[in-house]
C-alpha cells in the first residue's frame, strides 16, 4: 500500500511535506520510495515538515536509521512545531547519528535560508 507524501523538488531543495499523524514502517518505507524515484540517483538537500506528527513506531524510526533511507541527502532542515518535538528530534539525533547535517527549526524561511549553504 501506498502513502502518499507531498514531495516535490523545489529550487534545489527537496520539500517533504508529512501528511499523517502517526507513522508505521510500511509508510516510511513507502516515503523513501517516493523520494528516492523523485530525486533520480541526485543528491539534494532536504526540507522536512514534520508539524502534523504525533508519533512513529519504534520500527519506523529505525527504519530511518538505516544508510538507504538517507541516500540522496546532503543535509536535512525538519520544520517543528515546538520545543517538545525538538527535544524528541534532538534525542533520536544523538542516538541515531545522522549520514548528513540536520537541523531543527520553528520557522520556514530559516531552515530554508539554513540549507543553501548545502546546494
Amino acid at each position: 500500500m501506498d502513502f502518499n507524501e507531498d514531495i516535490v523538488i523545489e529550487e534545489g531543495i527537496v520539500h517533504i511535506g508529512l501528511n499523517y499523524e502517526h507513522y508505521t514502517i510500511p509508510m516510511i518505507e513507502s516515503g523513501i520510495k517516493q523520494r528516492l524515484a523523485l530525486t533520480k540517483d541526485k543528491s539534494y538537500p532536504m526540507f522536512s515538515d514534520l508539524r502534523k506528527i504525533k508519533s512513529i513506531t519504534r520500527g519506523a524510526r529505525q527504519r530511518l536509521t538505516q544508510d538507504d533511507a538517507a541516500y540522496g541527502t546532503k543535509a536535512v532542515a525538519f520544520l517543528i512545531n515546538c520545543k517538545v518535538q525538538e527535544i524528541l528530534y534532538n534525542f533520536f539525533i544523538i542516538m541515531h547519528k545522522p549520514p548528513a547535517p540536520s537541523k531543527m527549526f520553528t520557522n520556514k524561511e530559516k531552515a530554508l535560508e539554513w540549507l543553501q549553504q548545502f546546494k
